[in-house]
């Protein structure tokens, strides 16, 4: 339900080297550490195997990033000669003058010439230092949709069933990183044109296009997720689907009533948001020469997001038509969201096919490969392929479809059942699906949409000490990027604070 961004990488940078304060001298340096950490940290994720122990690593990122922003805010508004407002609420002004050409380099993650190369060595260089904050408040917004999707693909895909209050408190911290991530992305898509680069093309990552449709991604993902913490149908679906349930055993699973028309309003503006997303994505670099669009991968599972949205919808207008009595209409309804989901094949086959299941007439090897497809399924998840992990073939794992597998399981689990309902007791006529569809209602907001993003800033104690000289000892040695690479780390060149110093061939006691 929720996309899993490829974190970006970067190289060694000293920011004391190109800038200078003559107010808080530190102040450069203090930045440098920052980023080096940052630096670490990405790096040392790009090496894990993709899965829990990425999910888990990514606090340490987001830490990382909280960390330096403050110093960047206090560096850009040093540059622009505008004083900052700490934490206490009063306003320092910070003096920063530019010493050298200032080129930080980030590899770009949503450019399709570096996903299909990958490992790629490319990397995007800048000269400014908006460039710099422009990369690491995109990183921040992948890492909060990382960690709404970690956290909800790991409570809803869990090995033993989650209850109400699990799925509750999940989809809650989901919801409000993806909020927050829509505002990272806000705060980019109105952020000052002077990110030139000097890369050829320039990366479609700080497009203000691309930024605009994820902050528009991130709405629908959080548009939808409302609707999953109460959604009992696929609950239901996931739940009998998983082998180490033994919930079955004491009791059936409940489907309470919900309220579907508020819900399919709901999901109509989810998938308008997923709507605006794709032609927002797919527009940047049409128009290049060069191949610098949007990784299509992304791209597809928009779309794939906006079908399963709209699918939703109309499963919950048929849920309240069969509620009240109209089942000929919800089964309409059914059918509707079957074809809004583009899955293959008509009811006439569905319908063949629940027969023949149901009298045994099936064949034995459509039986095994059936379950053997769901078998793979079900190891890939609880291995957490399904949070994150993107197959060599370039295919999404079954997690990241956004959820249109599952939605197709519970549409096909509820017409079965409706069909034969109105087969044996109520008897309706069932009207064509679409002048449903051309009567769809316009859709409803449920989350305001979040302001821009504001940056952090530096507390009263922190710039007090950055009025101190720099310590030249707490230097950071970086290699050049030929020679590191991407497993290279440059590391932290300070001494342990309290203990004795290293011994040398020229120490005398």
């Amino acid at each position: 339900m929720v996309y899993p961004f490829t974190l970006p990488t970067t190289s060694h940078l000293s920011l004391q080297s190109s800038l200078s304060s003559s107010t808080h001298p530190s102040l450069p340096q203090a930045a440098s550490t920052a980023r080096h950490a940052l630096r670490v940290a990405l790096k040392t994720h790009k090496q894990l195997p993709p899965g829990p122990q990425q999910d888990a690593h990514l606090p340490t990122i987001l830490t990382a990033l909280t960390d330096y922003l403050p110093y960047l805010h206090a560096l850009s508004a040093g540059l622009a000669d505008k004083p900052i407002e700490t934490t206490s609420g009063t306003r320092e002004l910070i003096t920063v003058i530019p010493r050298a050409d200032l080129a930080p380099e980030w590899r770009p993650t949503l450019s399709s010439p570096a996903a299909a190369t990958a490992p790629s060595r490319t990397r995007a260089r800048g000269h400014t230092l908006d460039f710099e904050i422009a990369f690491v408040l995109t990183t921040l917004g992948y890492v909060l949709s990382g960690l709404a999707h970690s956290g909800v693909t790991r409570t809803v895909y869990a090995t033993s069933t989650p209850t109400a209050d699990q799925r509750t408190a999940a989809v809650q911290s989901a919801t409000r990183s993806l909020l927050q991530a829509s505002a990272v992305h806000t705060l980019l898509a109105s952020w000052p044109p002077n990110l030139a680069s000097t890369s050829t093309p320039p990366p479609p990552d700080t497009n203000p296009t691309t930024q605009t449709a994820l902050a528009s991604l991130a709405l629908s993902e959080a548009t939808l997720l409302a609707v999953l913490k109460d959604d009992s149908y696929i609950a239901a679906c996931i739940q009998a689907r998983n082998p180490h349930d033994r919930d079955w055993m004491v009791r059936a699973p409940e489907i309470p009533k919900v309220r579907a028309h508020l819900f399919a309003r709901l999901c109509l503006r989810a998938a308008e948001y997923a709507d605006q997303a794709a032609a927002g994505l797919g527009s940047v670099g049409a128009h290049a020469k060069a191949k610098a669009g949007v990784d299509e991968r992304l791209v597809r599972y928009v779309r794939v997001l906006s079908r399963v949205a709209r699918a939703r919808a109309c499963r919950f207008f048929g849920v309240d038509a069969e509620l009240a009595g109209r089942i000929g209409e919800g089964i309409a309804w059914l059918r509707a969201a079957r074809g809004a989901l583009g899955v293959q094949g008509g009811m006439a086959g569905k319908k063949d096919r629940a027969e023949k299941a149901e009298k045994g007439a099936a064949s034995g090897l459509d039986r095994l490969k059936q379950g053997w497809m769901e078998r793979r399924e079900e190891r890939r998840l609880e291995k957490g392929a399904g949070g994150g992990s993107r197959e060599k073939s370039g295919e999404l794992g079954p997690g990241d479809y956004a959820g249109r597998e599952e939605e197709g399981r519970v549409i096909e689990m509820l017409e079965v059942k409706w069909v034969r309902m109105n087969d044996t007791i109520n008897t309706q006529l069932i009207p064509p699906s679409t002048d449903l569809l051309n009567s769809l209602p316009s859709g409803r907001d449920i989350h305001s949409p979040p302001g821009p993003y504001k940056l952090p800033a530096l507390d009263d104690e922190q710039l007090a000490q950055m009025r101190a000289p720099p310590d030249d000892t707490g230097s950071i040695s970086g290699e050049s990027d030929e020679e590191e690479g991407d497993e290279g780390l440059g590391q932290m060149q300070t001494g342990t604070p309290g203990a004795y110093p290293e011994r040398t061939e020229s120490a005398y006691y």
